[in-house]
């Protein structure tokens, strides 16, 4: 096995992956910067989508509408990605990351895809309720939920923790 072979799998990992190894599943945990690019990849493919459908629904029934018809349009495209076989959305493609179970290491369950998304959109809805305490719990969960990796041994959001997943370089 040469020094970018996956430790489970013997599959080559890219040239530039470093990262620490997961003593559960063996495999090589994505670090935090992998994982914010893949999440700003992400809200880049999902921008002109997102803006088409919050403009459909807003125009129909107003901003709360719009947004949560937004929020439920990106569980439509992630949470199947995620669970599919290769465990990867666009965003995740494009940082070399992929989601997994963090027992196993396989694939998603649709709960757990399900789940890992719920509570991102939770949080979402909670930014739209009007006021200065929505604000600052949707802040503090928002920065919480983002930074957590950085503290986390295995490099997990509060997102990841609540569905039992992991991301890992792919």
């Amino acid at each position: 096995m040469n020094d970018h072979a996956c430790p489970s799998c013997g599959r080559n990992l890219p040239a530039n992956a470093r990262g620490t190894i997961d003593h559960a599943t063996g495999l090589m945990l994505a670090g935090w910067g992998r994982r914010a690019g893949g999440t700003f990849a992400d809200g880049i493919v999902m921008f002109l989508p997102a803006l088409v459908v919050y403009s459909i629904f807003a125009e129909l029934d107003g901003f709360t509408v719009g947004s949560l018809c937004t929020i439920v349009a990106a569980g439509a495209y992630l949470v199947p990605t995620w669970t599919s076989k290769g465990g990867q959305s666009v965003g995740n493609r494009v940082a070399i990351t992929r989601v997994r179970d963090a027992a196993t290491g396989h694939r998603l369950a649709g709960l757990q895809g399900f789940k890992r998304w719920v509570f991102v959109a939770l949080y979402l809805a909670i930014g739209l309720i009007p006021g200065l305490i929505p604000a600052l719990v949707f802040l503090v969960i928002v920065l919480a939920d983002v930074f957590y990796p950085l503290y986390d041994p295995r490099n997990q959001t509060l997102h990841d923790k609540f569905a039992n997943t992991i991301v890992v370089v792919a």
